[in-house]
């Protein structure tokens, strides 16, 4: 707890506990009522019957009509009783309970409850127990600010709470519930209001009338919501296989042109950053920006190696053929029926302001905003990036390009605010670096032990996690390698210092032999990828493994990156006993796979937030008291 949530829950609870003394006082002086007594009941039952709103953190319960008609009854005391000891109950129920949370989850409802009472009294000009000498109009006001006032207490100090708990705006934890709270609170004190009538007692007649309408109610409501949550279940199915899609095409990309996976991301992230700099809010068109930069090189499929991995700059034939991945990468995306428009994005990023660009000579704004951002952003980073024919810019000589392009190639208004955002996008970028690097020297930690390594540095590195990620990591490889004939690997990873690999793991044969191998950087097969980033196909494997090869028989090894979010993390490398090295297929699978270690890599489990949104608002989030206070996960 922060000093702040602290302090908010020590006054709610203060304030609370007079509330209950008081009340206490009041009904130790009342005669005991067996109509009270069942109010009481039927409050904490129906309490746990709830609706969720769907798509929103938002419950709504019939339990409020019990807890209304005892404040109307039975006066401010009996009601305020009820709802904390509703609250106590809730809380017990709960997993993952904290002292804090229950004491807040009897103290807001009692103080909600205690003030409305109150209000309807001074409003209706009553002291005593209903029915009050008002007349209707003055009934139905007291009835609204009654309402008014438990809603508003008991949404705002639960929203406050929640706001604090995970350091986030009271405002937005609150309108995300209070629309369909109003409602249902109101409804529910009207009903009460009709139930109890004019009488001393509940009106019998009446609620035998408005019962069956709020089953019914309840019942439908309950059928449409449920109705409702499958569909968005499905649509969250379907958006899912989506984002697999844009992975797994991502993954074809990068088994082609490794050596620009880094530059990929990069330019994802910084086309985002700039086109909601630029104003766009649309969720659709930023999904479209998201994936269309990660995919924008998808026609690379279809450039010949000797072309895309050339190291010398390309030749007037050689562009022409380059030039096609753009139309390319729009046909094979149109085979996806993508519900965002990725197609144009990726078809114009090589249109150019002035109409001089490709494939279609678009001038202007008749290029795609998206398509615009883009080519800014993949222009910058590549200038500042090696390339096998030149060495990276400076920013400062790359900005003045950009400026030097600007109204020519590009839009003059994406170049002015990309160059604004890039400091504080390199900053951002060097975070997330850091991150990345530390993740890097998890990975042997997240497989399992290294074992003992020359130097302590290492050792602490290489400590090992028995986690769900690295559990599918092994198994990823173990399961695709058992179906290469002939086959063994081993996943090395870069230790934190950048300049061994270490074995993080290994298939079957060579597990207990390569335990305590350390390649250099630069030596070696492995060695040589990791330094180069680059893949070599069929090499002789004595050069990582040296006679250990021999004796195993192994003849052939293929070695290949792993990258986890645009950073190299480690390699992996096949070895084999075939003279000829593996077919192209069996490569081309190895570098399938060593992306796929990379994704589970990037995407460790998620960690559970500290408590669910409730306020009577969560999912997942049940009894008369969610309505009230706060849950735990």
């Amino acid at each position: 707890m922060s000093p702040r949530l602290t302090a908010f829950v020590a006054v709610v609870v203060v304030t609370g506990v007079a509330v209950l003394v008081h009340s206490a006082m009041v009904i130790g002086q009342t005669p005991f009522s067996i109509p009270l007594v069942l109010l009481a009941v039927l409050t904490i039952a129906s309490s746990r019957f709830v609706i969720k709103v769907p798509g929103r953190p938002a419950i709504v319960s019939v339990s409020e009509v019990f807890v209304f008609a005892s404040m109307l009854l039975y006066g401010p005391a009996a009601a305020t009783l009820t709802v904390a000891i509703d609250g106590a109950w809730l809380s017990a129920t709960q997993k993952n309970r904290r002292l804090y949370r229950t004491l807040f989850n009897i103290a807001e409802p009692a103080i909600s409850t205690w003030t409305a009472a109150y209000v309807f009294r001074a409003i209706a000009r009553t002291s005593a127990l209903f029915p009050p000498s008002a007349d209707t109009p003055t009934l139905v006001l007291a009835t609204i600010g009654m309402t008014a006032v438990f809603f508003v207490l008991n949404s705002g100090l639960t929203s406050v709470a929640l706001a604090l708990e995970n350091r986030t705006s009271p405002y937005e934890v609150w309108r995300t519930h209070a629309w369909y709270l109003a409602i249902n609170y109101y409804a529910a004190a009207s009903l009460a209001t009709l139930a109890v009538g004019n009488a001393s007692t509940p009106n019998l007649g009446a609620i035998a009338l408005i019962a069956p309408l709020v089953v019914l109610s309840y019942v439908a409501y309950r059928e449409a919501t449920t109705r409702v949550d499958e569909a968005q279940r499905h649509v969250g199915d379907v958006e899912r296989l989506y984002r697999a899609a844009v992975d797994m095409l991502a993954i074809a990309v990068d088994v082609r042109d490794q050596l620009t996976h880094g530059h990929v991301c990069r330019v994802q992230r910084y086309t985002l950053a700039v086109a909601k700099a630029l104003g766009v809010t649309n969720a659709l068109d930023l999904e479209a920006i998201e994936a269309g930069a990660l995919l924008h090189d998808i026609g690379k499929l279809a450039v010949p190696d000797h072309v895309l991995n050339k190291p010398s700059v390309l030749t007037r034939a050689d562009y022409e053929i380059m030039k096609k991945h753009a139309s390319i990468g729009a046909r094979i995306l149109t085979a996806v029926d993508f519900p965002y428009p990725i197609v144009p994005i990726v078809r114009h990023h090589h249109e150019q302001w002035d109409g001089g660009g490709y494939p279609d000579g678009l001038v202007g704004t008749e290029i795609p905003f998206g398509a615009r951002v883009l080519a800014v952003v993949d222009c910058f980073d590549a200038l500042t990036s090696d390339r096998p024919y030149r060495q990276r810019l400076s920013d400062e000589r790359a900005i003045e390009i950009l400026r030097a392009r600007k109204g020519k190639f590009y839009d003059p208004a994406v170049v002015e605010k990309f160059i604004e955002l890039i400091p504080a996008l390199q900053h951002a970028e060097v975070a997330l670096r850091d991150d990345s690097n530390a993740r890097g020297a998890m990975v042997v930690g997240l497989v399992r032990t290294v074992g003992e390594c020359s130097r302590q540095s290492d050792a602490e590195a290489a400590l090992s996690t028995t986690g769900p990620l690295g559990q599918r990591a092994r198994a990823l490889i173990d399961t695709r390698v058992a179906r290469i004939v002939a086959a063994d690997a081993c996943l090395y990873a870069i230790n934190p210092g950048g300049d061994l690999l270490l074995v993080a793991h290994a298939t079957s044969r060579l597990h207990d032999r390569l335990t305590l191998l350390q390649l250099p950087v630069g030596a070696g097969v492995s060695g040589w990828v990791a330094a180069n980033r680059i893949t070599i196909r069929n090499a002789d494997p004595v050069l990582d493994i040296g006679e250990l090869a021999e004796e195993l028989g192994l003849r052939t090894c293929t070695c290949t990156p792993v990258f986890a979010r645009g950073d190299l993390v480690g390699v992996l490398t096949v070895y084999g006993t075939q003279a000829a090295g593996f077919p192209e297929n069996t490569v081309a699978d190895i570098g399938i796979l060593a992306q796929e270690v990379g994704l589970v890599i990037s995407r460790p489990r998620e960690e559970p937030t500290l408590i669910d949104r409730t306020c009577g608002l969560a999912p997942g989030a049940t009894g008369h008291g969610a309505s009230h206070g706060l849950t735990p996960n």
